[in-house]
């Protein structure tokens, strides 16, 4: 009985244990090979050649990042998954690693690196550091580059070579080099050239000698040229859109080029060049292109709290015939305005002391046009466009100005990305305004003067604009500039009331800083010294006073669309948009009669308006005849889409031949922002530091009498600061900062 019961003891206790570990065989999940750590932290101790930046994105290893910026004080003190992105790994995968840092080590000349793991455990995971001794590089001896014909200089070699003797042996920047160098051929005319590297195994010194040799074999030139995939655009209408035609040599730059223009038709969504195959000196082009639908439609409605409601559509027919497209555009802003004006978190757009609105500034305002586009006339890179207009813009409690008219140019480049275009604009326009509007944008005191300005006029320039684009890249250059030109006359013989003569020029140039890093075939982006100007100059001329209906002889009026200005998020970033410049200082009559002046001493102008409150000055920029400025920026990235600027721009702009009671102006501010290459372009803020301190600025007043409205200037100027003082230096600070986020870089 009892070896009975020590039997079934035995067996029940191996049925539990059998039972125990089954149900673990069954309920243990099966683990990844890589999901077995968690990692906290990643670093590269003794990476000194290359950067951590270029390490990072070639392993499967990771450290458990902050899931957004800006809750980095947050990760700081709490490791919850809310925010923080844990990230885990395995021995296997550490392995790999390991296997792949090697990899990209040896093919950067480093052939005796050593890389090695270590693992500390922390509470909520593992450190995880890779330990690497680069050990000495394997250089280039030499670098002979042989052509079997010369077709590139030693100049133009030297310029294209990514490698230099004493180099380490750079394997990616040798296959640069290569690239370099068929491409600077193939523009030559030899679009078959073979180019071959010769690179023997290093000797005991570590020392390898390189040796490229270009073969351009023979000249390469266009064939017949066919497209694939066209409905509604026949062949021969894409053909004048190419440079890439028959007889002419086959270039890479022919062939960007044709792309390039191409692209510019909006009935086109791609334009892709068929390489002929090699081995014929005659290059039959097939082009395969994509159309976009004949007719299309989009639409957009919002609003803000400065123009309240808003809306906009476009309609595009891209099937005219011959490559013709027309677009239509309107816009209307200032929707439901009297109804939001000054209701929740809309802005109050008319003073409290004005009521109801009778001269419609809180009406719709609206923009709209159609243009008429034809590519490619008389060649690939020439083409015209007309362009009809009519729009109505107010400034609440400022001005109302009116327009309608046409407009026709016609564009051509010279070479690639240096476009020159002539243009003439015909445009009636009719400004409702103030008195003090008047006096400040055109320089006009006088009520007689006011009112034949307030009368419908014409604007006619014609004008000659010139642009050359260098720079390495569209959304963030690094080395290169760019400038632009443009000169524009008005006059009685443009059919133009107002006259004027006008230029300006603009310029950008980009240089790197440190040398550049390539990171699995990519180069990182660099830091970057990058540098604007702007000048500009422009003269009234006297003879448009008979043709506004001015009587008496004077200087000409300038129309304040013809001004220069300057501040905002593309000038001056320590000022608001068209802040920095002459201004004038408007004050109420009721604020001058509250502070002890009279009427009389108004009308006299000996009126002293320095005890009125600054909250009751409303400072008006005029605009002035010539301006300079520039900007410095020192643009450094942080990661590989994030980047931060410092930069110190300054701009001074004058009133020199302007009948305008305002002074020339002009500051410095320095700042600061952040750049994020988001998927739809470049994310900028910055951020200006105004400049503190008072300004002598004249005082301009309406007054109405039996003549009407006039404007009085106080023979006293007034001492004014847009920044209120404060005792704190927090919140002085804090009022001398200027915000700016856009889309795009400042220049």
């Amino acid at each position: 009985m009892l070896a009975w019961i020590h039997r079934f003891s035995l067996a029940a206790c191996l049925l539990a244990i059998c039972s125990h570990g089954l149900d673990a065989q069954i309920t243990s999940p099966k683990r990844d090979p890589h999901d077995s750590i968690s990692v906290t932290t990643l670093t590269f101790p003794g990476a000194v050649n290359v950067s951590a930046d270029a390490l990072k994105p070639l392993i499967y290893t990771r450290g458990s990042p902050c899931r957004l910026p800006f809750l980095i004080p947050v990760c700081k003190l709490t490791r919850s998954q809310v925010v923080i992105d844990r990230r885990r790994t395995s021995e296997q995968a550490l392995g790999e690693d390991i296997t792949k840092l090697r990899v990209y080590y040896w093919k950067r000349g480093f052939r005796e690196a050593q890389i090695d793991t270590v693992l500390t455990q922390g509470p909520r995971g593992f450190a995880v550091a890779f330990h690497i001794v680069e050990g000495e590089p394997t250089r280039i001896s030499t670098l002979m580059v042989v052509q079997r014909a010369e077709v590139l200089t030693v100049s133009e070699v030297a310029e294209l070579a990514a490698i230099r003797q004493g180099d380490p042996l750079d394997l990616v920047a040798l296959d640069s080099t290569v690239a370099h160098l068929r491409a600077a051929v193939w523009n030559k005319g030899y679009g078959d050239v073979r180019i071959d590297t010769t690179v023997p195994r290093p000797d005991a010194s570590h020392l390898v000698p390189v040796r490229i040799d270009i073969d351009p074999r023979w000249m390469t030139r266009v064939g017949e040229v066919h497209f694939q995939g066209n409905t509604y655009l026949d062949e021969q209408t894409l053909r004048r859109g190419i440079t890439l035609q028959p007889g002419t040599l086959y270039t890479r730059d022919a062939i960007l080029e044709s792309q390039k223009l191409l692209y510019r038709s909006p009935a086109l969504s791609r334009a892709l060049v068929v390489t002929p195959t090699l081995g014929d000196s005659i290059k039959n082009v097939m082009i395969a292109v994509t159309e976009t639908t004949p007719h299309q439609v989009s639409a957009t409605v919002g609003f803000n709290t400065v123009d309240f409601g808003q809306a906009a559509v476009e309609i595009r027919h891209n099937d005219l015939g011959a490559g013709r497209w027309l677009s239509i555009r309107a816009a209307a802003a200032n929707l439901f305005g009297e109804q939001l004006n000054g209701h929740g978190i809309f802005h109050t757009a008319l003073p409290a002391d004005v009521t109801g609105d009778p001269q419609g500034f809180l009406s719709p305002t609206y923009q709209a046009s159609a243009t008429l586009t034809q590519p490619w006339i008389a060649g690939a890179r020439t083409s015209a466009s007309l362009t009809a207009f009519a729009g109505r813009r107010s400034v609440p409690n400022v001005v109302i100005d009116e327009d309608y008219g046409a407009t026709v140019g016609i564009v051509r480049d010279l070479a690639p990305r240096t476009p020159i275009g002539i243009n003439y604009r015909m445009e009636a326009t009719r400004v409702q305004g103030s008195a003090v509007y008047f006096c400040a944008g055109y320089g006009i005191c006088d009520g007689a003067t006011r009112d034949a300005l307030s009368r419908t006029q014409r604007l006619a320039p014609v004008g000659v604009s010139a642009w050359i684009d260098r720079a390495d890249d569209l959304e963030v250059p690094t080395t290169g500039y760019t400038a632009v030109v443009d000169a524009e006359h008005a006059s009685s013989l443009t059919g133009s009331t107002f006259a004027h003569n006008r230029i300006s020029a603009d310029a950008s140039y980009y240089r790197v800083l440190g040398t550049r890093k390539i990171v699995a075939g990519e180069e990182l982006l660099p830091k970057v010294l990058a540098l604007h100007g702007r000048t500009g100059y422009v003269r009234p001329l006297s003879s448009d006073r008979a043709s506004l209906g001015i009587i008496g002889d004077g200087e000409g009026i300038l129309h304040p669309r013809a001004r220069f200005y300057a501040g905002g998020m593309q000038s001056v970033r320590g000022f608001a948009e068209n802040e920095l410049g002459p201004e004038v200082l408007q004050v109420r009559r009721a604020s001058l009669l509250a502070v002890g002046c009279t009427d009389a001493s108004i009308a006299s102008a000996q009126c002293d308006a320095a005890a009125v409150p600054a909250d009751q000055l409303f400072a008006r920029p005029v605009g002035g005849s010539s301006v300079i400025e520039g900007s410095i920026e020192a643009r450094i990235p942080l990661q590989r889409l994030l980047g931060a600027v410092l930069f110190l721009d300054g701009a001074y702009v004058g009133t020199g031949g302007l009948a305008s009671p305002a002074h020339g102006r002009g500051a410095v501010t320095p700042g600061f922002g952040f750049r994020y290459r988001s998927p739809l372009g470049v994310l900028r803020l910055d951020v200006g530091l105004r400049p503190v301190g008072t300004e002598v600025l004249p005082v301009v007043v309406a007054v109405d009498d039996a003549a009407g409205e006039r404007i009085i200037r106080l023979a006293k100027e007034r001492s004014y600061s847009p920044i209120e003082a404060s005792p704190s230096r927090l919140t002085s600070l804090a009022r001398r900062l200027v915000v700016h986020f856009a889309m795009g870089q400042a220049f």
